[in-house]
């Protein structure tokens, strides 16, 4: 009787493990950017937001941007708010597929990052210093297709870590198998 209240006991004890367990293991995904993933752009934006499912920290070079010639635009300084990052950006090079690469820390110190990657319509120019446009293109208001464009997808580069769902799983074969030999064991002894 003593070895079923034993097993029970291990069988519990590691649910209750695995429960509390979990939430540490979690990384933050990206729920949305801008630009977003896939998007097509008429203008270059003149920053990139990140934002996350939980509040990151800043890595050593959390974004890049990289341009179809391989060129990287000049990146200002980035900042965390809670679970948003957001960065100013100078944008130079020509109409094509860019790559936002970035680099964030999870609020369990690894680090995670993705690539997402938008297009520009139009060559962007760096700003120009003069206070009147000379041409109308330099005039037009960009506008905004984040709201169009389709959401982020979640990181799938997690910097390595082992999925809840195993844990879990490895929780429950263990403390199964504690019980099952006690049970075993007990039928085996002599009484």
């Amino acid at each position: 009787m003593n070895l079923r209240r034993l097993g029970a006991a291990l069988l519990l004890t590691g649910l209750a493990l695995a429960a509390t367990a979990t939430p540490a293991l979690a990384h933050a995904e990206l729920l949305s950017s801008d630009p977003a993933a896939g998007a097509s752009l008429p203008a270059a934006p003149t920053q990139v937001v990140l934002t996350f499912s939980e509040p990151v920290g800043l890595a050593a070079t959390p974004i890049t941007v990289t341009g179809p010639d391989g060129a990287t635009w000049k990146v200002g300084q980035a900042v965390a708010a809670g679970a948003v990052i957001t960065a100013p950006v100078e944008a130079t090079g020509p109409a094509g597929e860019y790559v936002v690469d970035y680099r964030v820390v999870s609020d369990d110190g690894d680090e995670v990052g993705d690539k997402i990657r938008f297009t520009l319509a139009a060559p962007a120019t760096p700003p120009t210093t003069s206070a009147a446009p000379t041409t109308t293109t330099t005039t037009a208001a960009p506008t905004s297709s984040s709201a169009a464009a389709p959401a982020a997808q979640p990181a799938s580069e997690d910097g390595g870590g082992v999925p809840v769902s195993v844990w879990i799983i490895a929780a429950v074969v263990v403390a199964g198998a504690g019980a099952f030999a006690a049970t075993r064991f007990r039928k085996a002894k002599p009484e």
